[in-house]
């Protein structure tokens, strides 16, 4: 499966992309959802892993583009935020969120959740 990291945060996106390429996925990284889409239009996708707050716009308003496109309605999209209010994990929800993770992150959670979503 494809995975595509969307995170402002090099280092994390970096940190991501090594870690899920060790287990054996091929990953694309973008630092903001403009280069996301730009990545989504050449790529197939089958899960996006994306930070809350990214400059342009937010993970649930990146969600919300990526759903309304057919080709990818069926993507699973796992959401990282540092806010841990509820509010972000219903309004992700309502846009087409599948899950939404707290950072710092557990790793091994979140590789639970790739290969739940493969």
């Amino acid at each position: 499966m494809n995975i595509l990291v969307v995170d402002d945060d090099v280092e994390l996106c970096t940190l991501l992309s090594r870690f899920l390429e060790k287990h054996g996925y091929t990953v694309y990284s973008a630092a903001d959802a403009l280069q996301a889409l730009d990545i989504l239009e050449r790529h197939e996708v089958g899960l996006v892993i994306s930070d809350y707050r990214m400059p342009h716009m937010d993970g649930i308003q990146f969600t919300a583009m990526l759903k309304a496109d057919p080709r990818h309605q069926n993507t699973s999209v796992i959401l990282m935020t540092g806010n841990a209010d509820g509010n972000v994990q219903d309004k992700g929800l309502r846009k087409g969120v599948a899950m939404t993770l707290e950072k710092p992150l557990d790793f091994n959670q979140l590789l639970n959740l790739v290969r739940f979503a493969e």
